[in-house]
């Protein structure tokens, strides 16, 4: 009785070794990592309301001064043209919208009211004749065209409209035995004429709200007649080109 509950624990350790590894080998589990895949971006809407400011610098206008008698064919003309040129600023209001063209392009259309305000001027003088220039401000409708790039931040366009202009114009000196025009005093202020604005831009969103824009514009106002109480006249032709960038927000 002895000897058996001795061997009695061994025994019941056998067995229990025994039964563990009648299994087999098992192999120890191994987790497979989860792959989390990044969450798509939704590209940039353009569609919209949006309002903006713009800074601006004029340069290169182009209005030669001359001065006749009525309506007849000018007959003096000063040696220097009244380049129009300087600082400006404006405000904007407009609405875009977005149609999409192929898998890579959007286009991208907009209606734009636009009102610019600064200091856009020029004077010459020849010794006997003063003639300047000075533009009070500008009220523009503009339309605006272009695609989009393929990541659809960056807007290419053209750029057509119309715009109605507020300046000051005059044309002053000589006397009846100076100058082949003989005395001249027109001296107009706020006169307005309405004209064409053709143009080129870019526009780089920011994030969904704000955006930056750089424009190229040409503005042209036509010819408009002046003349003083005495019946000299002139022809006031305003135009220059524009470099201005801007910051929209878009609601």
């Amino acid at each position: 009785m002895k000897s058996s509950s001795f061997y009695l624990p061994f025994a019941i350790a056998l067995a229990a070794v025994t039964s563990a590894g009648a299994g087999g080998y098992t192999a120890p589990t191994v987790e497979t990592p989860i792959e989390v895949l990044p969450t798509p971006v939704a590209p940039l809407t353009w569609q919209g309301a949006y309002v903006g400011g713009t800074l601006g610098y004029a340069f290169g206008g182009d209005d030669e001064v001359g001065i006749g008698q009525g309506d007849t064919r000018h007959y003096t003309t000063l040696d220097d043209k009244l380049e129009l040129s300087g600082v400006n600023y404006g405000l904007r209001l407009g609405f875009r919208g977005q149609r999409n063209i192929d898998e890579r392009f959007d286009w991208v259309f907009a209606g734009e009211l636009g009102y610019e305000a600064g200091s856009i001027e020029d004077k010459v003088s020849d010794g006997i004749y003063t003639a300047k220039s000075e533009i009070n401000s500008v009220l523009a409708l503009r339309i605006k065209s272009g695609v989009l790039n393929a990541a659809k931040d960056t807007w290419f366009y053209g750029i057509a409209g119309v715009g109605k202009v507020d300046f000051d114009y005059s044309v002053t000196g000589g006397s009846a035995v100076a100058g082949a025009a003989g005395a001249v005093n027109i001296d107009k202020e706020g006169q307005s004429a309405t004209g064409y604005i053709l143009g080129l831009g870019v526009e780089r969103k920011m994030n969904e709200r704000l955006s930056l824009t750089g424009e190229w514009e040409y503005h042209n106002y036509g010819k408009e007649h002046l003349e003083d109480v005495a019946g000299r006249s002139t022809e006031a032709t305003p135009d220059w080109h524009q470099i201005k960038i801007g910051l929209n927000y878009q609601f």
